[in-house]
């Protein structure tokens, strides 16, 4: 199939939409969003060239019909709303349904694209799931809403039984049981997402010896998200967490037993909560946070000692 510009292409998927430069965060995401841009294009190219269905081969559409995935990286699909909880004054938990039978398919540290649409313009934005990888049924996203934000003007609509579009797995974050001795956590407010995979993953495996620490930061002691979750999290002996509260006026809100550090996140922080680990080489560290978040972190780590290698950014 040429290019010719008076061919019907109306029965391919809508046209991929490039991303705004303001849609790159700039911190070295992986994939960024125009690195998926990329590939959209080349799939849809891809597509263009095969021509309608109707014109495929037999063995090309049954191949099709029996991949069946929930999820598909290549295309999005729809998943309804079941709930909507609201956790914080500005964040939200919201379950979609799944196939009873079926769970969402990740890995651990995997995220997935959300797409919307905002004055006529299609927009995208990375999101981890917080549910359990193994859980079927459904699967919960923890969502921000921001006043100025773009996809946040679109999530404000949502409410129960209504169609969302979700496509993926995406991320190439790897992990190896034991494959260090510590693992430091950086996350700031819904940053926490992707840092439940990987603390379940690690907690709730009875051969594990690596030791998992925590540093959570929000502005208020009532910001701090999945806090009952985390809560649990530390039963476990190779768990701890450390919450800084950025703006709190109440020094004593906090329970009795828990670490908390009243102030920002800086690099003599830092540099304190990272001094107990004697080998940096077996140690990793995950960051997810803002764009000013993830630049401070990556920073204040790098004056540490801490070399590229050890550390990751969701």
């Amino acid at each position: 199939m040429g290019d010719n510009s008076d061919e019907d292409l109306s029965w391919l998927p809508e046209k991929p939409t490039e991303p705004l430069p303001s849609d790159c965060c700039g911190t070295g995401c992986q994939p960024c969003v125009f690195d998926i841009y990329d590939e959209d294009m080349k799939r849809w190219e891809t597509e263009r060239i095969k021509g309608p269905p109707s014109l495929r081969t037999q063995k090309e559409v049954v191949a099709n019909e029996d991949k069946d995935p929930v999820l598909d990286a290549s295309r999005y699909s729809s998943f309804e709303i079941k709930t909507v909880t609201k956790v914080s004054s500005d964040s939200y938990i919201y379950r979609f349904k799944l196939p009873e039978n079926k769970s969402l398919g990740l890995k651990v540290g995997q995220h997935i694209i959300l797409k919307g649409k905002v004055d006529d313009k299609i927009i995208t934005r990375q999101y981890t799931p917080i549910s359990p990888l193994d859980v079927k049924g459904y699967f919960d996203v923890l969502i921000k809403i921001y006043d100025n934000g773009k996809m946040s003007q679109y999530v404000k609509t949502w409410k129960e039984g209504d169609a969302i579009e979700w496509r993926g797995p995406y991320g190439n974050f790897t992990y190896k049981p034991n494959k260090y001795n510590h693992i430091i956590m950086l996350a700031a407010g819904t940053g926490i997402a992707p840092m439940l995979q990987v603390i379940r993953e690690i907690i709730l495996n009875e051969e594990e010896n690596t030791f998992v620490h925590l540093i959570y930061t929000c502005r208020t002691y009532q910001d701090l998200l999945m806090k009952s979750t985390l809560d649990e999290f530390t039963a476990y002996w190779n768990f701890t967490i450390q919450y800084i509260l950025s703006q709190e006026p109440n020094v004593k809100v906090h329970r009795y037993g828990e670490q908390v550090h009243y102030g920002r996140l800086d690099e003599a922080l830092i540099v304190k909560e990272t001094s107990s680990v004697k080998d940096i080489s077996n140690t990793m560290i995950l960051i997810c946070g803002t764009k000013s978040f993830d630049k401070d972190m990556i920073k204040y780590i790098t004056k540490a000692g801490y070399a590229k290698n050890n550390y990751f950014k969701f």
